[in-house]
């Protein structure tokens, strides 16, 4: 570092708000600085003028001063290795003068560069808050001769603490997770499979074990799965990554845009207060409202992550105007209920989640052209009854508040929140089309997928979805895993992979009626996911069950939904996506880790129960 480079990086670090950004934010904040010179008893700016940047004095002097009815008054003196003009930042004028002491070296920050890094990392406008409001207390605090209180930028850093430990350990998990595949690379190949396909396996064998360490993200460990494939030779490029050409993608590409086009436009939450204020404004009703409103918000909001996030705080506001703390009873049914009303129906509906696509591409082209979204529900019917009345008795009957309260403040926000505007109307439109696309399908023989993207188009035009929205809200990590895993099926069926791992499995349930296959599938999903996070352990064991179905006795359809609506239950806590994305940003929840376990095993059973049920109506429909 060059001795000026180190004085600049020493000036930036000493504004409490910059110390705690990374060298990358800071180099390009350096990259932006001007330098000016100046005399002795030159102004720099002028009180009320319009604020042009921040200042570090590198050398020299400067006084801060107002104008008072008795004259000048001067504030403070700024020395070398100090700033001003960060009130300036976020007001439309300068409140104070500052001008030389001596001559002066300043560098200066130019708003507009300063106003693009808060765009970039919104935090660091809270910061900013945070430290104008100390030096107010300060400077008010001096005034009546009062102790000055010292305030930490690091309370508000947000800094990782204990990294190069944390970066260690994964480095050691991934060392382990390549290691795996390429010892069993060298062995033989078992019987029945050749030696390309051992090799297809070995390396999705390591990716499950990295999707369960966890040393990379999950869609960063299906991209690695996919270059392995492609380095290794063992398939072709167009059939590796050909999942991206397929319907389906496009089809969850549309669902996840107009998903955040209804969290952003207010749509989302004005549904949830809708369905609230038609029940009773207590513990009791809240419930009832939090799990019938996730199961009518759920077909046109495909994106359970999105869904939950959204209601998650929601929740968090209506447990505390019932008069519930964090972790109680009443707090904890609440947020509990908005989990399980906003994920549970997911595929319920075929529009609830995007892996629902999926499913649907990988079923044989008589059986997708039969599933529609009026049939998809009317076989998921009973599973969607069970989930609903076993969910309310299981919250009603465990969380039972120690005081009761009254929500009234639901009617408030629904009065603030005003009309419908433009931009929830627009949207409303986009979902009522893709919606309507998916129920005429079969009528009109529409590709819904087509459908979607004219969904999606309306809502831009409309302004309700924009090239900034659609970056920053659209889970794009998920998309690239869903697009590779969609292709991985040709990928298996290419190297008869997925025939080998049939054989075992028929092997073992062939000799079952298909009843108790449906729950032995069942099961074998639990265990699965103990281990696998939730969409790889969905994406991987669709891959792996849905094409032996008709070997099993059983419609494609019905396999698929085992394994949909089984994956998206969980045991422990840790492995749902869901209690991580209903923890606040200080990473509390409203309930605690026993509590989501609770509710967590007795989905789980409830989900066993209602493919129980299931079974002979779907005798009676023919899927079995």
């Amino acid at each position: 570092m060059t001795d000026r480079g180190r004085e600049l990086d020493g000036l930036m670090r000493a504004v409490p708000f910059f110390g705690a950004l990374d060298r990358l934010e800071l180099a390009r904040l350096v990259g932006a600085l001007e330098e000016v010179k100046r005399g002795p008893n030159e102004v720099i700016f002028e009180e009320a003028s319009e604020p042009e940047g921040l200042y570090l004095v590198e050398r020299g002097r400067v006084r801060v001063w107002v104008r008072t009815p008795a004259g000048e008054r001067i504030i403070t003196e700024i020395g070398a290795g100090g700033y001003f003009g960060e009130m300036g930042l976020l007001l439309a004028h300068r409140t104070a003068s500052v001008s030389t002491c001596t001559e002066v070296t300043l560098w200066k920050l130019p708003r507009d560069r300063f106003e693009e890094l808060v765009g970039q990392a919104p935090t660091l406008g809270l910061r900013i808050a945070a430290s104008l409001a100390a030096l107010l207390d300060q400077r008010s605090r001096e005034s009546v001769g009062a102790p000055v209180n010292a305030w930490d930028p690091s309370l508000l850093a947000g800094r990782d603490r204990g990294a190069g430990a944390f970066g260690r350990s994964r480095l050691v998990m991934l060392a382990i997770c390549l290691a795996v595949p390429l010892l069993l690379w060298w062995m033989p190949a078992p019987e029945g499979l050749t030696a390309r396909g051992w090799h297809v396996l070995s390396i999705v064998i390591g990716a499950a074990l990295a999707w369960l360490l966890e040393p990379l993200p999950d869609f960063a460990v299906t991209l690695l799965m996919a270059g392995a494939w492609g380095a290794a030779d063992l398939a072709p490029v167009p059939s590796i990554l050909g999942g991206f050409a397929s319907a389906a993608w496009v089809l969850a590409l549309a669902a996840l845009a107009l998903a955040a086009a209804m969290v952003r436009s207010g749509l989302l939450f004005r549904a949830s207060l809708a369905v609230l204020r038609r029940f009773p404004a207590n513990y009791q009703g809240q419930v009832l409202a939090l799990l019938v409103g996730g199961l009518l918000i759920t077909p046109v909001v495909p994106l359970a992550i999105g869904r939950v996030a959204a209601i998650g705080a929601f929740t968090k506001e209506l447990a505390r105007g019932l008069g519930y703390r964090d972790r109680s009873p009443g707090a904890a049914g609440l947020a509990l209920a908005g989990i399980v009303g906003y994920a549970a129906f997911s595929s319920i509906f075929l529009t609830g989640l995007a892996m629902n696509f999926f499913v649907l591409d990988l079923l044989p082209e008589a059986e997708r052209a039969d599933t529609t979204w009026l049939s998809w529900l009317l076989r998921a019917a009973p599973m969607g009854s069970v989930l609903l009345v076993g969910s309310a008795l299981v919250l009603l009957a465990v969380f039972r508040p120690d005081t009761s309260g009254s929500a009234r403040h639901v009617e408030h926000q629904h009065y603030v929140l005003g009309p419908l505007s433009w931009h929830e109307k627009v949207t409303i439109g986009a979902l009522t089309v893709m919606v309507a696309g998916f129920l005429l399908q079969s009528l009109f023989q529409l590709n819904p997928a087509w459908v979607a993207i004219g969904a999606v188009v309306l809502a831009v035009g409309g302004g309700s979805l924009d090239r900034e929205l659609i970056r920053r809200a659209v889970d794009w990590g998920f998309l690239l895993e869903f697009g590779i895993l969609l292709g991985a099926g040709d990928v298996l069926r290419a190297s008869d992979v997925d025939d080998w791992i049939a054989a075992r499995l028929l092997s073992v349930l062939g000799d079952w009626d298909a009843g108790p296959v449906v729950l032995l599938l069942a099961a074998l999903v639990v265990l699965c996911r103990l281990v696998i996070p939730w969409i790889p352990a969905t994406l991987l064991l669709s891959l792996a069950l849905v094409p032996m179905a008709f070997d099993l006795g059983l419609h494609s359809w019905v396999v698929g939904f085992v394994v949909l609506v089984t994956a998206n239950a969980w045991l422990l806590p840790a492995q749902s996506d869901y209690c991580r994305v209903a923890r606040d940003p200080s990473g509390t929840a409203a309930f605690d880790p026993r509590q989501a376990l609770i509710v967590g095993a007795a989905m789980t059973v409830l989900t066993l129960v209602g493919l129980a049920v299931s079974i002979p109506y779907w005798r009676a429909l023919g899927l079995l």
